[in-house]
């Protein structure tokens, strides 16, 4: 299952991001071509979370599970069903979520003696995103912190924004919503740079020429800016 996996998920960027990303003639960036960039990512996007859900949550983790004889399999929880983020959060991961709340927060409410709550949640979604972020960077190979202002940013003003109190349905359907966007911007401006990066090769091994973007409006060289 976990192969099927990997070969749908390359079947799904074969055959719905490649073709919109790799076009034939470069094109200006533009606030209508990143729109409709957007959305020809959202349906790639979410099948891609699905797919990694249930390859590496489910599959990869009872597979090492089965394999250590370990008894615990509850590796995640019914997340489709949360109308809060907050919720989302300790539902989608069960294994990490318990970490950074027994090794992260916890540590630092007794290092600070119970005074900064806030700052505790804090600190564990910036590790969050680092390490997130750090992941993907190591896989694409180069450094665009998509990821990591999602988790850092947007991921903290929903987790306070859509707390435990929102029980109604429609929470679960602006979430849904929610996770939809936030999948398409990802494909959408990850793929972007991906071609960007082949297009405008780096011309020095610097720092600074490592985490300057080539697509997007943050683009430094005019040939660089384009879908």
């Amino acid at each position: 299952m976990i192969f099927g996996c990997l070969f749908y998920a390359y079947f799904i960027l074969v055959r719905l991001c490649v073709p919109v990303f790799r076009p034939e003639t470069k094109q200006p960036f533009s606030k209508r071509t990143m729109v409709l960039a957007v959305f020809h990512s959202i349906l790639p996007g979410i099948m891609l979370l699905l797919l990694c859900f249930f390859a590496f949550l489910h599959c990869w983790l009872n597979l090492f599970g089965e394999l250590l004889r370990f008894a615990d399999r509850m590796f995640y929880k019914d997340w489709w069903n949360s109308t809060s983020f907050a919720n989302y959060y300790r539902t989608w991961n069960v294994v990490v979520h318990d970490w950074l709340y027994q090794y992260g927060y916890r540590d630092f409410l007794w290092l600070s003696k119970r005074k900064f709550r806030t700052a505790a949640m804090l600190s564990v979604f910036i590790v969050s995103a680092v390490v997130h972020e750090y992941a993907l960077a190591m896989g694409f190979g180069f450094f665009y912190p998509v990821m990591f202002f999602l988790f850092a940013i947007f991921g903290v003003v929903f987790n306070f924004a859509m707390n435990d109190k929102r029980e109604s349905p429609v929470f679960n359907v602006v979430m849904w919503a929610s996770l939809f966007l936030g999948q398409g911007v990802q494909v959408c401006l990850y793929s972007q740079e991906w071609y960007a990066q082949i297009h405008c090769p780096r011309t020095e091994n610097s720092f600074w020429e490592m985490v300057t973007p080539r697509s997007g409006p943050a683009a430094t060289r005019d040939d660089a800016a384009f879908l």
